[in-house]
């Protein structure tokens, strides 16, 4: 059984290829790996670490496995134990690093697909996070002993997306409300292909006592391969009451083709 991992550490994760992280005291580009290979290939990207304080700081690096849930939350599980992961792969060239104040490291990802079909046949991640460690030392009557305490990490993805993967495809199903919060609903959608999407929706809605209409702003998310997520949109706290014709729309890209779902809902 797949044992689930939580923590307390505060956590900052990225999702483009261009983005910089900075939290505190530690800066890490870029917070996404995005490998395209067939079985039997490999290749190494590297990941630059600064050190943005004023004292000399250590690092740890270590994977975890990770899933986003059907509301877009990220849980964690120890490596190698999703179906989907691609932790046994990924080989570090440092798991360790202290840096002076204002320097920079780089730490090579190196991913190697298993020469095996079973191996590039659906898409795969991992999570390598970045924590930084502090070591107080205390005297003890038999000697000094060393604690480390945990104070921060930034988590880069690393996607694994074999090059024979294209199925695009993406499904709308309902539009409900939320139980127990009032103007609160949710679109019910999945996506259908093996390789992730970018996507974005937004809600429509039409009084059907005077025409008038309101579009909510969208809700940009990803969705990984078979995944079934849960989009909310909260009405605005000044809409009028009454019965209102609602379009929900899931967009994922050019390359698909628009899915809706239309209800009526009625604000009371």
């Amino acid at each position: 059984m797949s044992k689930k991992l939580f923590s307390l550490a505060i956590l900052f994760i990225g999702i483009s290829l261009a983005f910089k992280v900075s939290a505190q005291n530690l800066g890490v580009y870029p917070t996404a790996l995005s490998f395209a290979l067939a079985k039997g290939s490999s290749e190494s990207q590297v990941v630059n670490i600064t050190n943005g304080s004023d004292k000399k700081m250590q690092f740890r690096l270590y994977l975890n496995d990770w899933i986003r849930d059907s509301i877009g939350g990220h849980e964690y599980y120890e490596p190698n134990t999703i179906s989907r992961s691609c932790s046994k792969w990924i080989t570090l060239n440092k798991n360790f690093v202290e840096l002076e104040p204002g320097k920079s490291t780089q730490i090579t990802i190196k991913l190697a697909v298993p020469d095996e079909a079973t191996a590039a046949s659906e898409m795969k991640w991992s999570m390598l996070f970045v924590e930084t460690v502090e070591e107080n030392t205390s005297q003890a009557a038999k000697g000094a002993t060393a604690a480390v305490q945990n104070l921060l990490r930034i988590g880069i993805h690393i996607y694994q997306t074999p090059p024979s993967l294209s199925d695009k495809q993406i499904k709308a199903f309902d539009l409900t409300p939320v139980a127990g919060q009032e103007k609160k609903y949710q679109l019910l959608c999945q996506n259908m292909g093996n390789v992730m999407i970018q996507c974005k929706s937004y809600l429509e809605l039409a009084s059907m006592a005077d025409g008038q209409k309101i579009k909510l702003d969208p809700v940009d998310f990803p969705m990984f391969p078979q995944q079934k997520r849960y989009v909310m949109f909260e009405l605005p706290a000044n809409i009028q009451k009454g019965k209102y014709s609602a379009l929900a729309v899931l967009d994922g890209g050019e390359d698909i083709s628009l899915e809706a779902v239309e209800s009526v809902i009625e604000i009371k």
